[in-house]
């Protein structure tokens, strides 16, 4: 059974009136798509869910008030350094059209995960705040804020000051979070002051004050840290599945922390978890901030939207997914997803028929995805490729070519006569020279590759080493793509260049 359907099944027994799927991610920059995975592992659970009867919702929060604590390498430093440790709804986004910074890189990502078939409703941290329904659980942190230092301390071995308090105030003189301290609370204003080396990416300004915790529609004052924050959130919207990256759910970790205080502070049950593994690009972790590993939007470019959510889809949530674009490592996904589209397989049927972006299920392409690579490098193919269906695999085949191929991949004929072509046989050269002799005439690609094998069995040459001789010739390597449609294409060229050989 896959994954998902058993966790469905599982969650179906608990008989909650809603199941209610949540998924949350801070637009710090370009998301990158290690996110992109737990959208999808979300989404698959929320759709397992309604398959089996299960009232079910599926949310995606984005942090847009969590501090902007790096700055992207992408962008200029002497226009954005200035708002370091403010609340990203402050920063001004990097393009016009847009509220903000953090909307700016939310929409980006939302859509991409459209584009994959994902379809959460939209929230915002902001206007939690703003709509008052954070209130009443700042209140209750604050007032037992004793406990929730128990909890750090217990968790991570240290002790934490009697004046830290779970609130972070957005500074009204510098608009700055990350630099404020709240060192008390009398149960209706928090006392705080801006320090001013408190961070080592930012300062703040020094400035202190008193000021009521609670947010309205006026403006937002300010948040709870974000390992209380994630539990009060549970709470407010009452959110019933959520999982996270192994990192968050290491233990000692930050779904450890939440867990305790949802049991101990806010007498809320902890959400069913699904911890996934990491997705690494090439062995590494990704950075959105520091501009590391693919973004989730750049990953569109190089896959079509239902093979970047098959290998989502068809890796267990145990299991970490490397991809490295280089090498055959794109090859084999394409080919992988036809195995899978074109099995009879329940298992496989299940994770072709999940990794579907639409109602509509595209046809798939006859032919591999490395003979594509080879027919798009030959001219006058397009009769041949609109046969084989392949025509939207083209786009990606010459993206694949262009940026991630391997040398051994590319068939472009070499300026310079190929040094291995000066070892061809004297058969081959006289099947190149049967070829020169009959370019006078007009010849049809598909009838002139049936002629090159007839001329080299008229020679007593196997086939393979008198294509050999053509591809040397050109590429300097033993293979490549329909030599008729290759030769026909510059026949001016192919004339010099067999001469030559020759």
């Amino acid at each position: 059974m896959f994954w998902a359907d058993k966790i469905a099944g599982e969650l179906k027994k608990r008989k909650f009136p809603l199941e209610w799927v949540d998924d949350m991610k801070t637009p710090s920059g370009r998301i990158h798509i290690g996110s992109l995975r737990g959208v999808v592992i979300h989404d698959l659970i929320y759709k397992s869910l309604m398959e089996i009867g299960v009232k079910a919702k599926y949310t995606y929060i984005f942090d847009d008030h969590d501090p902007m604590d790096a700055l992207p390498v992408y962008l200029p430093k002497e226009k954005f350094e200035q708002y370091l440790g403010m609340p990203l709804f402050k920063v001004p986004s990097p393009e016009k059209g847009f509220k903000n910074y953090a909307e700016y890189y939310a929409l980006e990502f939302k859509d991409v995960f459209n584009k994959i078939g994902c379809n959460p409703e939209i929230l915002w941290s902001t206007d939690l705040y703003l709509s008052g329904k954070m209130n009443p659980l700042i209140k209750e942190c604050l007032d037992k804020a004793d406990k929730i230092r128990k909890i750090y301390e217990e968790l991570y071995k240290k002790k934490i000051p009697k004046d830290w308090y779970p609130f972070q105030v957005y500074c009204p003189n510098c608009g700055k979070v990350s630099t404020t301290k709240v060192y008390n609370w009398d149960g209706e204003k928090v006392s705080f002051t801006c320090e001013i080396n408190t961070v080592d990416y930012t300062k703040g300004c020094g400035f202190k004050g008193e000021i009521s915790p609670f947010s309205d529609r006026n403006g937002i004052v300010g948040k709870l840290p974000w390992k209380v924050e994630w539990s009060a959130k549970w709470k407010v919207l009452g959110i019933t599945v959520e999982g996270a990256g192994k990192d968050h759910m290491s233990k000692g970790g930050s779904h450890d922390l939440t867990s305790l205080i949802c049991k101990k502070v806010i007498n809320y049950p902890v959400p069913y978890s699904l911890p996934y593994e990491f997705f690494l690009i090439g062995g590494a972790k990704m950075s959105s901030s520091k501009g590391r590993g693919s973004s989730a939007s750049e990953m569109l470019e190089i896959l079509p939207p239902e093979i970047l959510r098959f290998l989502m889809v068809k890796t267990k949530i145990n299991q970490t997914i490397d991809f490295d674009p280089s090498g055959d490592t794109i090859p084999r996904l394409f080919d992988e997803y036809q195995e899978v589209g074109f099995s009879n397989e329940p298992d496989k049927k299940r994770i072709f028929e999940l990794s579907q972006v639409t109602d509509e299920v595209k046809k798939l392409p006859k032919i591999k995805f490395m003979q594509l690579v080879q027919w798009i490098q030959a001219p006058n193919m397009q009769s041949q490729l609109a046969k084989e269906e392949a025509e939207e695999w083209i786009p990606y085949a010459r993206r694949w070519i262009e940026a991630f191929a391997p040398e051994e991949n590319r068939f472009i004929p070499k300026i310079e006569i190929p040094e291995s072509s000066k070892n061809l046989s004297s058969e081959q050269k006289k099947f190149l020279a049967k070829i020169l002799e009959e370019l006078g005439r007009d010849w049809a690609p598909e009838d002139l590759q049936e002629k090159l094998y007839i001329w080299a069995k008229e020679l007593n040459l196997p086939s393979h080493k008198a294509f050999a001789a053509i591809y040397l010739s050109l590429f300097g390597k033993n293979y490549g793509p329909k030599a008729g449609w290759i030769i026909l294409d510059n026949k001016d060229f192919i004339k010099k260049r067999f001469k030559e050989v020759q």
